[in-house]
């Protein structure tokens, strides 16, 4: 199914029918006065900003990697992080994990199955935090409750998956109980099952230290802080100005539903989401559509150039191989008889 939708055939009619939505209910042609008028200052610093989010998506790998007993250092995470969010942007299944998990164990003797544990944690978690805080925030806004609320609820919502595994719920418990022996043969199902139960442990072992979930947490908060603050700037670039919780929370869902559309970098769904919610904050049509146009171009469009210039650089400096053994080797990575799994 999901390989289905990445097919261009499939995702390029739905983003263009997506964008046209936008391009109705935002009427760009009438922002050429706004754009005309934009302040260059705010631009810039947004697009300085990403510098920032993928330093942080280098030291959030780089402690939950020490933590498990394979420590690498934040230089060499930050293109293989750049890279892996870029691809997994682009393709189905999150191929670009599968090419960083094989990059860690060939460059830094991380197994598959710790390299799986972070890797999950980075991307789940992460992305149940960002659904999750987003929900409260624009909850909150719609309840006219009190910001304070929505903190409390962010703190509860950050010890959650401590809460989880400390209440002995296992996932990894609940896909080995599936019937699959007989289609994938006893003894592999075994091996792929066990290696599953290591994954988990590391995950909880992980998510149920203090310390560790507080700090992933912390830059977990910070790259969200981060994109939030790229929005404001871009709003204050229009002439719009936005209460940082509620731009939180369009923002948030905006992204999340671009995540569940399964369209590169979620192109259209993303786009008609945040410009409807703009819409009910009271934010002119027009405008609307700088701020989301603004917000592509001062985003997007530079994660993607230092996904690609990451490319380059690990693809000259790839183990023996290439990126297509990458791909192989960490697709048998869980179960195969050279996965060099460790207890």
């Amino acid at each position: 199914m999901t390989r289905w939708l990445r097919r261009p055939i499939v995702w390029l009619p739905v983003t263009v029918t997506l964008l046209g939505l936008v391009a109705w209910r935002t009427r760009p042609w009438e922002a050429g006065g706004l754009l005309a008028t934009l302040d260059a200052a705010p631009l810039v610093l947004a697009v300085a900003l990403n510098g920032a989010v993928v330093v942080l998506w280098a030291v959030r790998s780089a402690d939950l990697l020490g933590a498990a007993g394979r420590p690498v250092s934040i230089r060499p995470l930050i293109p293989m992080t750049a890279l892996a969010n870029t691809i997994n942007a682009l393709t189905p299944g999150s191929v670009g994990e599968l090419l960083r998990l094989y990059l860690l164990r060939q460059r830094h003797g991380v197994d598959y199955p710790t390299g799986t544990a972070v890797v999950l944690i980075e991307r789940v978690v992460a992305i149940g935090y960002l659904a999750g805080s987003a929900a409260i925030a624009w909850a909150t806004h719609l309840a006219g409750l009190p910001g304070a609320l929505a903190v409390i609820g962010f703190v509860v919502l950050a010890v959650l998956p401590a809460l989880v595994y400390a209440l002995g719920i296992r996932p990894s418990a609940l896909i080995a109980a599936l019937p699959l022996g007989r289609v994938m043969g006893r003894e592999r199902w075994l091996r792929i099952a066990a290696s599953l139960g290591r994954i988990d442990a590391t995950i909880g072992g992980l998510l149920t230290e203090p310390t560790r979930l507080a700090i992933f947490a912390t830059t977990t908060t910070l790259i969200m802080v981060t994109y939030t603050a790229q929005l404001l700037l871009v709003a204050r670039a229009t002439g719009v100005t936005l209460d940082p919780l509620v731009a939180w929370g369009a923002l948030g869902l905006s992204i999340t539903v671009g995540v569940l559309s399964f369209l590169p970098f979620g192109l259209g769904a993303t786009d008609l989401v945040l410009a409807t919610l703009l819409g009910s904050l009271g934010v002119e049509p027009p405008a609307a559509a700088a701020v989301v146009l603004g917000y592509r171009l001062t985003t997007t469009a530079p994660l993607a150039l230092l996904g690609s210039l990451s490319y380059g650089y690990v693809s000259a400096t790839l183990p023996a191989g290439g990126a297509a053994d990458a791909m192989r080797q960490a697709s048998l990575g869980l179960d195969g008889p050279e996965s060099d799994v460790t207890p």
